[in-house]
C-alpha cells in the first residue's frame, strides 16, 4: 500500500527538487522438532556476524543470519546427521551437524586472511585503486541480465517520527478537498509510524530491456505489522485517485511551489480493483511491484552516491588487507576509508580473476552524512547509511544472493504548495481547478531492507511472457510478530526488537 498520508510531503519535495546492544538468542535452544535457532559470532571478538550464509549440505535449502547474527532454520525434513555449512566471506567455513547444534546454539567462525603471495602467481604489489576501478569497468560482463525466476524473502522496516505538522488552508476550487478535509488530514495525520513487512514470493525477470514488461511478482505470503489505523487517510488516497481519474486527454495535473513546478504523471492502464472491491486484507500487486523494483536498484551498483567508493575512487584511501578464497575463487580483501570529501568506510572482496565485487560491507564514516539541503523552506539531511551485499558465482555469471541496507534522514518543509488541474491551449494553458495550502512539518525517517534469494533458475522468454501477474495480493496483518506464521518457510530470523514490538492502540479525537 502506498504511504498516501505522506502525499503532500512528496508533492512538495517533487515540486522543489524535481527529481532533486546486540540481541542474543534465548539461552536454551528451541527444542521443537521443526525449527532450530542459534547465533553466529566471531571467534576472537565475540561479535555478531550478520548475513552469514547457512546451507544444508547436499540439499537445495538455506538461510542467512539476521543483522544481529541470529538464524532460524526449518529442520522438519532433516535429521541429526544432516550438516549445516556456515559460510561468511573472509572467514573459515564450518560444517556442523544438526545434532551438534541442538547441543550448542552458538556458532563461532574464525577470520581467514591469506597473504597475497600465496595466491598470486606473479610477484609485485597490486594497486588497490586500479583493482577497485575495474569493478565498474567489468560490471556489465560480470553481472549479466538473465530471464529468470527467483524465489526471494524481503523484510522491509519503516520508522517515521514527525516533530511538527501543520497545514494552513488557503484556497480550493476542488470540491473534494475543502477546508474540512484539509483539517481532517492535519488532525489525523500519524505523528509516529512503525511498519514491518515480511514478503515471500517469486520474482520474474526479463533480460530483454526493450520489452515493455521487465519484471513481475508472484506473492506466496506477506505478513505485515502496521502501528496505526490510517483508514481516514486511505479515504484521502481514494479521493486523489478519483480526482486524477477524471482527467481528459487534453488536461493534466501539476504541483507547484513558488517558481518550482512539475507535472504529475498519471499512468493510463486497464482498470484495476478499487477500494470498494478490494477486501480488507488485499492490496494491489502493482504497488508492491514498483516498490521492489525501486529497492533492487541498490544491487545494480549504479547509484553513484550509495556506491561512491566504486565510482569516485579519488575520494578514498584503499588498503590491500590480504586475500581469501570464496567458493573456490581467490579474492582481494580491500579496506577503504574516506578522504575529506568521501562518505563511507568499509571492506570489499573483489575477484582476482574477473574483478567482480563479491561482497561489500560499509557505512557512513564517523562524522559523515549524506546529502544536506537547506534552501527556500526545504530541509533534508541523510543522517545514516549502512549497506551489505553478496553475489555468488554461477558458471560465468555473478548472481545476487542477498543485500541489506539501512538509511535514515531528517526532512522539513515550510512552503506554500498548489495542486492545479490545467487544460492545454496554444499559448497559455487554462487553469481549471486549484488547491493552495501552506505546509510546515519536520520528520525523522528510517528505512531498512533485507533481500534474500532462496532459489534462482533461468527460464525462457516464453515462460516469462506466459506468467500473468495477479491484480491483488493477500496480506496477513498482525498486531505482533508470531513465528508460527512462518513455520515451514526459510526466512531471515526476526530481531528481538521485532518480536517484542506490539501494535499500539490509537484513539483519534472525535
Amino acid at each position: 500500500m502506498k504511504n498516501t498520508y505522506l502525499f503532500l510531503l512528496l508533492i512538495a519535495i517533487l515540486a522543489f527538487v524535481n527529481g532533486y546492544s546486540q540481541s542474543w538468542p534465548d539461552s536454551t535452544i528451541n527444542d521443537t522438532v521443526t525449527e532450530l535457532k542459534g547465533v553466529v559470532l566471531d571467534t576472537d571478538m565475540k561479535t555478531a556476524l550478520p548475513y552469514t550464509n547457512i546451507y544444508v549440505r547436499h540439499k537445495n535449502k538455506g538461510v542467512v543470519s539476521n543483522e544481529k547474527g541470529n538464524f532460524s532454520i526449518d529442520i522438519s525434513d532433516l535429521d541429526n546427521t544432516d550438516t549445516l555449512r556456515f559460510q561468511y566471506v573472509g572467514y573459515k567455513t564450518r560444517n556442523i551437524t544438526i545434532g551438534e547444534l541442538k547441543t550448542s546454539s552458538v556458532v563461532y567462525l574464525k577470520e581467514e586472511i591469506i597473504n597475497l603471495s600465496e595466491i598470486l602467481i606473479f610477484g609485485g604489489n597490486p594497486d588497490p585503486v586500479s583493482i577497485v576501478k575495474k569493478v565498474i569497468e567489468n560490471k556489465d560482463s560480470n553481472y549479466r541480465r538473465t530471464t529468470s525466476k527467483k524465489q526471494v524473502f524481503i523484510r522491509d522496516r519503516d520508522y517515521q517520527d514527525i516533530d511538527q505538522f501543520n497545514i494552513k488552508y488557503k484556497k480550493s476550487t476542488i470540491a473534494e478537498l475543502d477546508r474540512e478535509m484539509i483539517a481532517m488530514v492535519e488532525e489525523k495525520f500519524p505523528k509516529n509510524f512503525t511498519s514491518f513487512t515480511d514478503f515471500l514470493g517469486d520474482l520474474y525477470f526479463n533480460k530483454n530491456q526493450n520489452d515493455s514488461v521487465k519484471f513481475k511478482i508472484d506473492p506466496i505470503r506477506t505478513v505485515s505489522l502496521k502501528e496505526k489505523d490510517v483508514a481516514d487517510l486511505e479515504q484521502l488516497e481514494t479521493i486523489f485517485e478519483n480526482i486524477f481519474a477524471d482527467t481528459e486527454e487534453d488536461e493534466y495535473w501539476k504541483v507547484k511551489s513558488g517558481i518550482f513546478g512539475d507535472k504529475i504523471d498519471i499512468e493510463e492502464e486497464e482498470p484495476e480493483p478499487t477500494k470498494d472491491t478490494l477486501k480488507e486484507n488485499e492490496r494491489k500487486v502493482k504497488y508492491y511491484n514498483w516498490k521492489v523494483r525501486r529497492q533492487l536498484g541498490y544491487s545494480s551498483l549504479d547509484d553513484k552516491d550509495q556506491w561512491e567508493f566504486l565510482h569516485k575512487t579519488g575520494k578514498y584511501k584503499y588498503t590491500l588487507a590480504g586475500g581469501t578464497r570464496v567458493n573456490g575463487e581467490d579474492v582481494y580483501i580491500i579496506d577503504f576509508t574516506p578522504k575529506s570529501s568521501g562518505h563511507y568506510t568499509g571492506r570489499m572482496f573483489i575477484s582476482i580473476n574477473t574483478f567482480a565485487l563479491i561482497r561489500a560491507d560499509y557505512e557512513y564514516a564517523p562524522g559523515k552524512t549524506g546529502r544536506d539541503i537547506h534552501l527556500l523552506g526545504i530541509g533534508y539531511t541523510e543522517t545514516q547509511f549502512s549497506g551489505s551485499i553478496y553475489f555468488e558465482k554461477k558458471e560465468s555469471n555473478y548472481n545476487l544472493k542477498y543485500f541489506s541496507f539501512k538509511q535514515g534522514s531528517r526532512a522539513s518543509i515550510d512552503r506554500n504548495v498548489a495542486l492545479m488541474k490545467k487544460r492545454k491551449r496554444f499559448l497559455f494553458d487554462k487553469k481549471l481547478k486549484e488547491l493552495k495550502v501552506g505546509i510546515f512539518f519536520s520528520i525523522i525517517m528510517e528505512e531498512s531492507i533485507e533481500y534474500l534469494v532462496l532459489d534462482d533458475e533461468e527460464i525462457s522468454g516464453h515462460q516469462f511472457a506466459g506468467f500473468e501477474q495477479k491484480k491483488t495480493m493477500e496480506v496477513i496483518y498482525v498486531d505482533q510478530f508470531d513465528d508460527k506464521l512462518w513455520q515451514g518457510f526459510s526466512i531471515i530470523e526476526p530481531t528481538r526488537q521485532m518480536k517484542e514490538y506490539k501494535k499500539q492502540e490509537v484513539n483519534y479525537k472525535q
